[in-house]
């Protein structure tokens, strides 16, 4: 159930960051950068440092006692043995990839989204059990509240959210009949409760995908591995190793991303917009549109929604990186279009969300109606501002009680995105990262928005955005600045109206324009937002424009 609600900027932003620890939770779910932090490879002092624990699940109890043996501090013996370690496992020996170790520890650095209370992913259970039976057999993920107990392994989850993975027990044998694996939440960590599951290097190289890469490249050492790096990708991802046809979807990637061929049987439009998450990351919602006339409209007796599946590549711009571009995650998620059902609607507008680190990305992406397999893909570069730079600190001549503050430095004053909405709804579920959405979703909170930020005549015009770089009192450990709204005629800096002046002590806003009230306004007409910030504490001041039309008759 969902009601009708112009909400208070304080509770809605409550919800914002309520909601900080299942966005991280979730994002991990479809492998989208994971709680947002994408995979970076460990240097190699962690690994040596923790290679004991990074291959505990493969390595023989031989292979321990003489790792055991070795003194702490020969760091050259225990070099030594690493590089064995792998070598007598790699399947194209002579070459000079060793497809195993790659496997593994690109698993190993996803792995890291894990992270609990100080314990390495890799050593959590969720962590285990991923390098084991990597992406290939997760289907879907969700969290769920635990109503009850049935064994003693499980009244530990009693009054805690499970997560709750979804297998393909097809992708490996040592999942027949596994269906799902569940994980309790327990003072901020997961401990599988599904019994039964078999956790060995014998059920690693038992998974189709990677047992079929191995063979492919045994086959033809010098062949490409599959989309991404090596045979892994996130949860959700479909096997392309060598042998494995791979869908038309993986195919339209892998055009994109190495031949930059964009295919254009659908059209699709994006935006993004941003507000802050913690541990320093950036909520990122990507909203975007799909033209319907090239759907596949089909049901049982009667037009129905098309099936459709957006999928695509996060990579972040390293200069490092062997192609400047370092893998994050990928994205794999099957949604509907209603059809228009005799209205003047057009295109249909949906949204995802994904929490990743501040920086430049490229999202190679696309859009697949399933049933005409007609495909629109397309790169969108993007960057993610970082909300939790250093604060400004108070200018001499400002006092905060009776001391005299100090100059610090500054980040620039900005507002890097606004999102635009006609309405605002509360709902009752948390937003799953997993799903693509018909409307922009903020925690629990739903807006109607549009690409082209189009409103009607007597729409309620909704601005919430997030604003960075503003001064921070010493002694209040607020924000204080003065606030103006105008809206202008575009491309000009004719007022035709000003909402009234506001002091405010936060940076989050959410500012409601009834069209209705303004007389001046005109259907079919082009218009700007300006927002104007004088900053009480620092002196700085801040123009931002926002264009929007209004829909004509």
């Amino acid at each position: 159930m969902r009601r009708n609600q112009f909400a208070s900027v304080a509770f809605i932003f409550l919800l914002v960051f309520a909601l900080s620890a299942e966005l991280a939770d979730a994002q991990r779910g479809r492998g989208r950068g994971g709680r947002g932090r994408g995979p970076a490879a460990l240097e190699d002092a962690k690994i040596l440092e923790e290679f004991d624990n990074i291959v505990d699940l493969i390595w023989t109890d031989q292979e321990e006692d003489t790792w055991n043996d070795i003194d702490g501090d020969a760091t050259e013996d225990k070099q030594a043995f690493i590089t064995m370690f792998w070598e007598s496992r790699d399947p194209t020996p002579g070459t000079e990839s060793n497809e195993f170790r790659e496997v593994w520890m690109q698993r190993v650095a996803y792995t890291q989204r894990y992270n609990s209370e100080g314990i390495d992913g890799w050593r959590t259970d969720r962590g285990k059990f991923y390098l084991i039976y990597g992406p290939e057999v997760l289907t879907v993920q969700s969290t769920q509240r635990a109503t009850g107990a049935s064994s003693t392994g499980e009244r530990q989850a009693r009054a805690s959210s499970n997560t709750v993975w979804e297998l393909d027990d097809t992708q490996n044998p040592f999942l027949e009949g596994k269906k799902e694996v569940m994980f309790a939440r327990y003072q901020r960590s997961y401990s599988r409760i599904t019994g039964g599951i078999e956790l060995s290097q014998e059920a690693f190289l038992a998974g189709v995908a990677v047992s079929t890469y191995f063979e492919a490249r045994r086959a033809n050492p010098s062949s490409a591995g599959p989309v991404g790096a090596g045979a892994v990708l996130a949860p959700g991802s479909a096997a392309t190793a060598g042998g494995v046809t791979p869908t038309p979807d993986v195919l339209a990637m892998q055009q994109l991303m190495q031949n930059g061929v964009a295919l254009q049987d659908l059209i699709v439009r994006q935006e993004m917009a941003f507000i802050p998450a913690p541990e320093g990351n950036t909520y990122s919602i990507f909203n975007f549109d799909v033209d319907k006339s090239g759907l596949t409209f089909e049901s049982l007796g009667s037009p129905g929604p098309a099936n459709l599946l957006a999928f695509g590549v996060l990579r972040k711009k390293d200069p490092a990186s062997a192609n400047g571009l370092q893998f994050v995650y990928e994205l794999k998620i099957p949604f509907e279009v209603v059809p228009s059902n005799g209205t003047a609607e057009v295109t249909s507008t949906h949204s995802f969300g994904m929490t990743i680190e501040p920086g430049d990305y490229l999202l190679s992406w696309g859009v697949m109606d399933i049933a005409s397999e007609g495909i629109g893909t397309t790169d969108y570069e993007l960057t993610v501002p970082n909300y939790a730079g250093e604060a400004c600190v108070a200018p001499p001549e400002v006092v905060s009680g009776a001391e005299v503050v100090q100059v610090g430095p500054c980040i620039e004053l900005s507002i890097p995105s606004v999102i635009m909405a006609s309405s605002l709804e509360q709902m009752t579920d948390a937003t799953d990262l997993n799903k693509v959405y018909s409307r922009t979703r903020v925690a629990s909170l739903e807006l109607e928005t549009t690409i082209e930020n189009e409103f009607n005549r007597n729409d309620s015009l909704l601005l919430l955005y997030f604003i960075k770089g503003l001064g921070v009192d010493p002694g209040t450990q607020q924000n204080r600045f003065d606030l103006t709204h105008r809206i202008l005629l575009a491309g000009t800096e004719t007022s035709i109206a000003r909402l009234p002046l506001q002091e405010k002590m936060a940076s989050d806003v959410l500012q409601q324009i009834p069209l209705a009230q303004v007389q001046q306004i005109e259907a079919g007409t082009d218009y700007e937002i300006l927002i104007e910030i004088n900053d009480q504490i620092t002196g700085n001041v801040l123009f931002h424009k926002v264009p929007f039309s209004v829909r004509g008759s």
